[in-house]
C-alpha cells in the first residue's frame, strides 16, 4: 500500500483458475503490460487490429443480411469459415487470431438469439464497430512468443506488405513471477490509445495449511467489514472513495457532457473520468492488498461475501443517492478480492444471500428495521449491540458456514478494528 496515486498502478487481473499440478497448484492470472514498440511495428500492430474490425464487421453484415431476409442465421463455425475465406482482410492477421474473431461474432449473435428466445424482443442484432476501432488481436497456445520483455508476434503469410511477424518490448508491474504464458492479446487502453498487452500467465499457488474462516460485508461508508472466525472484526472506511466521487462528479458538472447529437466524450471528459478511475482503483488495490495480508496473518482458508447481485435494480433512494449506488464498484473489489486469495491459497465464495443480513440481529435472529438505529449502530431489545456493518457480516458468516463464530460464547465480539487511509493515500492506518 506505500504505491503513491500517481504512479501507473499495472496490477494483475481480476480472475484466477487455480488448477493441480504435478509441483502444486498453479493460477492463471491475467496480467496487463504497456507495450514498447517503434513507429513501424506499432503501425503494422494497428494495421493488424483494424483488420480484426473488418473481419468482425464482414462477418457480421453477411449474417445481418441473412436474418433480415429469412429471419434466422447461420452461426455454425462452417458457415463462418466460408464467409471468413471470402473477406480479404482476414489476409492481414494471424489465421488463428481470424478464427477467435470469429467466435467472437458467433457468441454475439447466440447471446441475441438466447435474449430472443426468453422473450426479451427489445433488444437489437449485434452492432457493427467504429471504422476506426482497434480490436483486440488475441493469440491462443501458438502464433507468440515471449522472453523476458520481448515478445515476437506472427502476422501470417498472406499480409499485402509481406510482414510475417512483428517484435516488440513489453513493461508490467515488478515482482510478477510466472511459469509461462498461456494466452496473449493485443488490445488499447480507451482513455490515451496507447497500446496494451493482457498476458495470461501461470502462476505458482502459495502454500496455505490455514483453517480459518471470515465474512465480509460490502457497504459504501464502510467499504468492506469481515468478521473473522475468533470474534475479530476489521472494517475499511469507504470515505476517501466517496470524497472522490463526489469531487469529480462537481469538475464533471462544468465540462459539458456526451449527448444523442455529440455522444463522443471530449477530452477534457475523457480526461476526467480517467483520472477518477485511477484514484478510486488505487485504494481498491490498498483496501483488498491489505485484507487479503490481514487473512493469511490470521490462518483464513475459506472467504465468504455476501452476493450483492441485483443490489441497484432493486432499490430507489432517489437520483442522488441511486447515482452514488451506481457508481459504487461492488463487483471490482469481489474480484480484487478473489484473485489475491486465491494466490495465497485461499477459496472465495460469493454465492452467499445478504437479504436482509443488516436488519437481522444477529443473537436473536429477530428482524426488524428499527433496530438500525443510525449508520453505525445495531442495537437490539434482547441486549445485543454491534457495530451495524459488524452485525451483517456476522450474519453472512452464519449463512455461509452454517454456524456462528460466537454462538455458545459471551455472546460478544471484539472491538472492531477500523482501517482507514493517511492523508497522501500512500499508507492504511
Amino acid at each position: 500500500p506505500s504505491r503513491p496515486p500517481g504512479r501507473r498502478k499495472t496490477p494483475p487481473g481480476q480472475r484466477t483458475c487455480v488448477r493441480k499440478r504435478g509441483g502444486g497448484s498453479v493460477a492463471l492470472l491475467t496480467i496487463k503490460a504497456q507495450i514498447h514498440a517503434g513507429g513501424e511495428a506499432e503501425a503494422v500492430l494497428r494495421d493488424a487490429m483494424l483488420c480484426a474490425t473488418k473481419v468482425y464487421n464482414g462477418l457480421l453484415w453477411h449474417l445481418r443480411q441473412e436474418y433480415e431476409r429469412t429471419g434466422r442465421a447461420d452461426t455454425r463455425r462452417s458457415n463462418l469459415n466460408r464467409i471468413l475465406a471470402t473477406l480479404p482482410r482476414a489476409r492481414g492477421y494471424y489465421s488463428m487470431s481470424a478464427q477467435l474473431t470469429r467466435d467472437e461474432v458467433r457468441q454475439a449473435y447466440q447471446a441475441f438469439f438466447t435474449l430472443r428466445r426468453n422473450g426479451r424482443t427489445q433488444h437489437n442484432a449485434p452492432g457493427f464497430r467504429p471504422k476506426s476501432h482497434l480490436s483486440p488481436l488475441k493469440y491462443v497456445q501458438s502464433g507468440f512468443k515471449v522472453e523476458g520483455d520481448q515478445v515476437r508476434l506472427s502476422l501470417g503469410t498472406r499480409r499485402e506488405d509481406g510482414v510475417r511477424q512483428v517484435t516488440f518490448r513489453i513493461s508490467h508491474r515488478p515482482g510478477v513471477e510466472y511459469e509461462r504464458v498461456r494466452e496473449l492479446s493485443i488490445t488499447y487502453d480507451k482513455w490515451t490509445g496507447h497500446l496494451e498487452a493482457r498476458l495470461v500467465v501461470e502462476v505458482r499457488v502459495r502454500e496455505n495449511r490455514g483453517t480459518g474462516r471470515v465474512a465480509v460485508d460490502l457497504g459504501e461508508t464502510v467499504l468492506l467489514a469481515g468478521a473473522f472466525e475468533d470474534g475479530a472484526a476489521l472494517l475499511y472506511s469507504g470515505r476517501w472513495i466517496k470524497a472522490i466521487h463526489r469531487y469529480w462528479q462537481k469538475v464533471r458538472s462544468k465540462v459539458k457532457p456526451p449527448s444523442k447529437e455529440r455522444p463522443r466524450m471530449s477530452r477534457r471528459y475523457r480526461q476526467i473520468a480517467r483520472k477518477e478511475h485511477r484514484q478510486v482503483e488505487h485504494l481498491l488495490h490498498m483496501v483488498t492488498s491489505h485484507f487479503v495480508r490481514e487473512c493469511v496473518r490470521r490462518g483464513v482458508k475459506r472467504i465468504a461475501i455476501g452476493d450483492l447481485t441485483g443490489i441497484r435494480e432493486g432499490i430507489d433512494y432517489g437520483a442522488r443517492m441511486n447515482q452514488r449506488l451506481h457508481a459504487w464498484p461492488y463487483r471490482k473489489i469481489v474480484h480484487m478480492i478473489r484473485y489475491k486469495a486465491e494466490l495465497a491459497g485461499m477459496t472465495v465464495r460469493n454465492d452467499v444471500d445478504e437479504r436482509g443480513t443488516s436488519r437481522t440481529c444477529h443473537v436473536c435472529g429477530q428482524v426488524r428495521e428499527a433496530n438500525r438505529v443510525h449508520r453505525g449502530l445495531y442495537r437490539c431489545g434482547c441486549g445485543w449491540s454491534a457495530q451495524a456493518d459488524v452485525n451483517g457480516a456476522l450474519n453472512i458468516y452464519e449463512r455461509a458456514f452454517q454456524v456462528s463464530p460466537i454462538k455458545g460464547s459471551s455472546g460478544r465480539v471484539a472491538r472492531p478494528v477500523v482501517v482507514s487511509f493517511q492523508p497522501g493515500w500512500h499508507t492504511v492506518h
